[in-house]
């Protein structure tokens, strides 16, 4: 895959993906999984700000759990993530560096979390992931 914008333009278009908390600016995958939750009834918050910056708190009666909506290529699905083939040291240190700094700090936050990547997000997964979650 080969990265089709400007640095200039790719800059731009990733600082608006978390640099609001207004719902206009959540991404597509947020929005579902904020839905579902809603017509469920499953007491949440958007965007919480704690320490990691999850994109979900299930409040779970009093023991919130966590949740990271993970998107395949940003954050290297082992399923999905393909490195493009131009610009293959950038890539490397943008994505799969990035990465595996953000596993590393994921593993000290003193916090129950869970990881939905965005391809259960796609096929519906998600919301036997968040139930299981909730009745585990």
């Amino acid at each position: 895959m080969t990265d089709t914008v400007s640095e200039e333009k790719r800059s731009e278009i990733m600082s608006r993906i978390h640099s609001g908390k207004a719902k206009e600016d959540w991404t597509g995958m947020e929005l579902e999984v904020h839905n579902w939750l809603k017509a469920k009834h499953i007491e949440h918050a958007m965007m919480p700000d704690v320490e990691g910056d999850p994109d979900v708190m299930l409040k779970n009666d009093g023991n919130p759990i966590f949740l990271f909506l993970d998107g395949c290529f940003w954050h290297a699905c082992p399923k999905h993530y393909e490195r493009p083939k131009s610009r293959q040291d950038y890539w490397k240190k943008h994505v799969e560096e990035a990465n595996e700094k953000r596993e590393e700090r994921r593993e000290e936050l003193p916090y129950d979390w869970v990881r939905i990547w965005e391809h259960d997000i796609d096929n519906g997964e998600f919301k036997e992931i968040i139930e299981e979650t909730l009745n585990g």
